[in-house]
């Protein structure tokens, strides 16, 4: 009776493991034939996200060329259309709104004003330049006098945006980072002194001294500013006159 019990032992034992490899064997199979719903490589969406920043930056150029390849065929149409006395008038009318609303490049004296980090400083909020350091000046400028803006290169006009992600600002949805030239068309003597004055963008000044903020203003008889090469979302809209 002995020997029976043990061997049924032995059986019930070797049944139970049987059944337990054979579940085993399934459930892996089972995870090896299953996708996987997670990322295991971080790196991968952060490269994929690198590649389409590039690419719609190059679209972006391509795009800018593009509109300034059109603003000139339209300059070129519109003095073919001069010659004509009936729309002589029409034209030059045209051609005082687009210089209103910063469509045509324009030239004069003015500043130019450097904006940059402190260079002798260990990097925080305060030492560095911020795209409300540039909305701050911008604004300012409007409110003395200014005629015309830009900042690196990009015309400031009245939808102009300049917002910050994470170390890059951007103006008018471009790329950009300090140092920062913002070139102003105006009278040089009045800008150069309210920009001077530390009563006015008083926390400019204050980080100008205590953290080493670069903050430069210099004259310049002759200034350049591109015309406007993005587009104007228009709403809303009717036409007046006939």
């Amino acid at each position: 009776m002995k020997k029976i019990f043990r061997f049924e032992s032995i059986n019930r034992a070797a049944i139970i493991l049987l059944i337990l490899g054979i579940g085993s064997g399934l459930f892996i199979t089972a995870q090896w034939k299953t996708k996987t719903l997670r990322v295991f490589d971080p790196v991968a969406p952060f490269v994929e996200l690198t590649d389409t920043r590039n690419i719609l930056t190059l679209q972006q150029i391509d795009f800018k060329k593009q509109i300034s390849s059109l603003q000139k065929q339209i300059k070129t149409d519109q003095e073919k259309l001069k010659s004509q006395n009936l729309s002589k008038n029409i034209v030059e009318q045209v051609e005082s709104y687009k210089d209103l609303i910063g469509l045509t490049e324009k030239t004069g004296s003015g500043i130019i004003i450097t904006i940059d980090d402190a260079k002798d400083s260990i990097a925080d909020v305060n030492s560095i330049t911020h795209a409300a350091d540039l909305r701050d000046t911008v604004n300012f400028l409007w409110s003395i006098g200014a005629d015309s803006i830009s900042i690196n290169g990009e015309r400031v006009v009245l939808n102009t945006s300049i917002d910050c992600i994470v170390n890059t600002v951007l103006i008018n949805s471009t790329k950009t980072t300090a140092p920062f030239s913002i070139s102003v068309i105006g009278d040089p003597n009045k800008l150069q002194s309210e920009l001077n004055n530390s009563n006015n963008l008083k926390d400019i000044h204050k980080r100008v001294k205590s953290e080493g903020l670069i903050f430069n203003v210099e004259l310049n008889k002759k200034i350049t500013i591109p015309a406007f090469n993005g587009s104007f979302p228009i709403k809303y809209s009717k036409i007046i006159g006939s």
